[in-house]
């Protein structure tokens, strides 16, 4: 059997600040807490390792794309020698735009990759990866590389449909892990202050389409908007702030802020239209504040269908209905977000691992 394990990802899993990050910390640590020995090679830690090399140099520095490519070299180098040379289990991220080698890797594609939405971002180095990522004959090495992995896994069955569709990928479905444990401390009072809570304020997750569902609604009710914001988001404000709408922008803020903002607001919208899971929905039901998605991608494999809206008028009418919730209400949604406890994951994940060991034993 394989005790080893390589990781070569393009994931943050010492800093985790997105849910793709988070997933891969949590596969990280349950191979250690069974005893694997499991080493690990990253886009993130190669730039930190080489601002430390030469801090000097990064004084100032805006942009990373230099230092970016660099690192997928290097992850790229890395993995063609561990997958050639080594006998370990290796662990990869799964994205055209960083085909390396592996054994196993997880398909969590960004909200709203399959929208047109997306077109309104200018960034051309988003625009290009979201071509890359949608339409794999633009990437020969990741279509080379996908044949070579032995375990696809999605992080839903919308997810595996979207893979199976583009990429010719079979792939089984692993729900990931939410850290739902540090909102259950959360009380479940009826009355909350008559705030909604919008996260990523981007083109790729729907923002342009926020002050179109506020004007279905009441000036009284106010947005709480975080995380970090493009000009797509910026506009949208400004759009915000010219329809009288109240609203506070907070940017990026740490978990112990966020883990406040879902005790105090009442509801949340989450905009993405395809979301491929829908994190933040989850950790909404677990803190009671009363999430009101779009209706498609994989929310509908968990959301309850009152609470899901497929345009602009009917995510306002719901909001309205349900900001009132009462505690019983927030108790049963609460009870929807359990099932995706990172305890479930890691039990989930470990049985793919071993069964992925016995094929690759008989192999060699």
């Amino acid at each position: 059997m394989h005790h080893e394990v390589d990781f070569v990802t393009i994931n943050n899993t010492k800093r985790p600040r997105t849910g793709g990050d988070y997933v891969y910390m949590v596969m990280k640590s349950e191979l250690i807490r069974q005893g694997y020995k499991v080493s690990e090679v990253s886009v993130p830690l190669l730039i930190d390792y080489m601002k430390t090399r030469d801090p000097t140099n990064w004084i100032g520095r805006t942009s990373m794309l230099s230092a970016e490519l660099l690192a997928y070299f290097r992850c790229y180098m890395s993995s063609l020698k561990k997958f050639t040379w080594g006998s370990h289990l290796m662990i990869t991220s799964s994205c055209p735009t960083f085909p390396v080698f592996g054994h196993l890797t997880y398909h969590q594609p960004k909200a709203g990759i399959f929208s047109s939405l997306r077109r309104e971002s200018d960034s051309v180095r988003r625009k290009i990866g979201y071509r890359i990522e949608e339409n794999e004959t633009l990437s020969p090495m990741w279509f080379f590389v996908k044949k070579l992995i032995r375990l696809h896994l999605s992080n839903s069955k919308f997810t595996r449909q979207v893979v199976k569709k583009i990429y010719s990928i079979d792939s089984n479905v692993l729900y990931p892990p939410v850290a739902v444990k540090k909102y259950l401390h959360i009380h479940l009072h009826d009355k909350r202050k008559p705030y909604i809570l919008i996260t990523r304020p981007q083109a790729t997750t729907g923002i342009s389409s926020l002050p179109e569902i506020a004007k279905y609604l009441s000036k009284n009710m106010k947005f709480i908007v975080i995380g970090n914001i493009d000009h797509v988001g910026i506009r949208a404000l400004h759009l915000l702030k010219n329809a009288g709408t109240k609203f506070e922008y907070l940017g990026y803020v740490k978990e112990e802020l966020k883990t406040e903002l879902f005790r105090k607001c009442s509801a949340y919208i989450n905009l993405a239209t395809n979301e491929t899971f829908g994190i933040t929905v989850v950790e909404a039901l677990a803190a009671g504040c009363v999430p009101i998605a779009h209706d498609s991608g994989a929310v509908p494999e968990y959301l309850p269908q009152e609470f899901r809206y497929s345009n602009f008028d009917e995510a306002a009418e719901k909001v309205a209905i349900y900001i009132n919730s009462k505690n019983e209400l927030r108790k049963k949604l609460r009870s929807i977000a359990l099932k995706f406890e990172e305890a479930s994951f890691r039990k989930n994940f470990m049985f793919f691992v071993r069964n992925l060991e016995t094929c690759l034993k008989y192999k060699d």
